[in-house]
């Protein structure tokens, strides 16, 4: 309750319009997100947990962390009828969440596609977003799924982290829950406003500046095949653009490695 209401103030202080829920522990804030959306709730309801048990990232992995060690939070948003994916609202949240970490005083922040935010070439952060169906008012729905690492202590064995996964705290830069929290959430709002207003197309020279991998060989893992070429960009519609022997290749999803590891998957959350 107190901390709901700390951030509700906060918030309120900031002029952001969000319904903030804060559980001590659930089962995913996803789920508390897509089952408020099916009940009519609207657009800018937060869920936060200390702990969730079943909470989950991109592809079906798990994100679960020890009460405290992490910031594990979902929004509930209702876009408009607009005339691009709704898919790139991920990538939007990606770079929301990696401005929201150096705004609260945190570290240096960059970007892997789609949305993985990496600190030191570490992943710290991730971000899922999930379509609603079935709301009971029959307006489309979204869920914003966003897991940052906030610190290390309690999170895996050993003090130091392993060649995929990072802390904000291990980064010299230590920030506090509340903080962060807020500061993803204020910059939450200013992309998704950018986005209603234009799309990916209007944040993503912000997303390029902090993409990794630019013009380098890169490997995609996808359910049948793996992918090799030359990292070019991403497109208006959020996929990667890939060149190999002359020709454009697009992906819209996918596992995405550096090409000097051999093809493999470098997007691993924490406790995958």
């Amino acid at each position: 309750m107190a901390r709901r209401e700390r951030l509700r103030r906060a918030l309120t202080a900031a002029g952001l319009n969000y319904c903030v829920h804060v559980y001590s522990r659930v089962g995913s804030t996803q789920d508390l997100a897509l089952g408020a959306a099916a009940r009519g709730a609207p657009g800018g309801s937060v869920f936060i947990a200390d702990v969730q048990v079943a909470g989950r990232g991109r592809q079906g992995r798990s994100w679960v962390a020890p009460a405290g060690t992490s910031v594990m939070l979902s929004v509930l948003l209702r876009p408009p009828s607009l005339g691009w994916p709704r898919s790139s609202i991920a990538l939007a949240a990606g770079l929301a969440v990696a401005e929201g970490i150096e705004r609260a005083g945190g570290p240096p922040t960059a970007l892997k596609w789609p949305n993985d935010c990496l600190i030191s070439g570490r992943k710290v952060a991730g971000v899922l977003v999930e379509t609603a169906s079935g709301s009971e008012d029959g307006r489309v729905a979204v869920a914003v799924g966003i897991g940052c690492n906030l610190t290390w202590r309690g999170l895996a064995q050993g003090d130091r982290p392993g060649a995929d996964a990072t802390a904000i705290d291990l980064e010299g830069r230590p920030v506090q829950f509340d903080d962060l929290a807020l500061s993803l959430l204020a910059c939450l709002d200013a992309r998704y406003r950018q986005w209603c207003d234009g799309g990916f197309e209007a944040v993503r020279d912000d997303w390029l500046r902090r993409l990794v991998w630019m013009g380098e060989e890169v490997v995609v893992r996808l359910p049948d095949r793996v992918v090799q070429g030359r990292m070019v960009g991403v497109s208006a519609d959020g996929r990667l653009r890939l060149s190999h022997q002359g020709d454009e290749i697009l992906i819209a999803a996918g596992d995405l490695g550096s090409g000097a590891a051999g093809g493999l998957r470098l997007s691993a959350n924490l406790l995958d």
